[in-house]
């Protein structure tokens, strides 16, 4: 989302409501609750629901283009991929939720402070 204005579009979570996988279940409400916990606004996309075929579709299309796994839950913002369950640990674990969510603008100056090499003088 490189776009002036932030997306005021809630995230999608592509989650299956038929799973025989205790893991997937599980890790599909630990996305919703990680969601709920920071306050961020989310609509659940039910892919095993024959109503949302066009959704299923997109999703294995978008993950097939960026050869990626279909593997549940899955997080889209503004039908840009932005991570899947591992990724959004890893965004919580760093403090990167709201930019790998692209769901506030990118603060690149504060990026660039923290990456520039410090000069050591000897």
């Amino acid at each position: 989302c490189e776009s002036a204005t932030p997306s005021i579009m809630p995230v999608k979570v592509y989650i299956s409501n038929i799973s025989a996988s205790h893991l997937i279940t599980g890790r599909q409400r630990q996305v919703k609750h990680i969601l709920d916990t920071y306050n961020i606004p989310y609509m659940e996309v039910d892919i095993s629901d024959p109503k949302q075929s066009g959704e299923k579709e997109f999703l294995q299309k978008s993950l097939f283009d960026k050869n990626l796994k279909l593997t549940l839950p899955q997080v889209f913002n503004d039908n840009e991929f932005c991570c899947d369950y591992d990724g959004l640990l890893c965004a919580v674990e760093s403090n990167q939720l709201k930019q790998v969510l692209k769901t506030s603008p990118t603060t690149s100056t504060s990026n660039q402070q923290q990456e520039t090499p410090l000069m050591s003088s000897s």
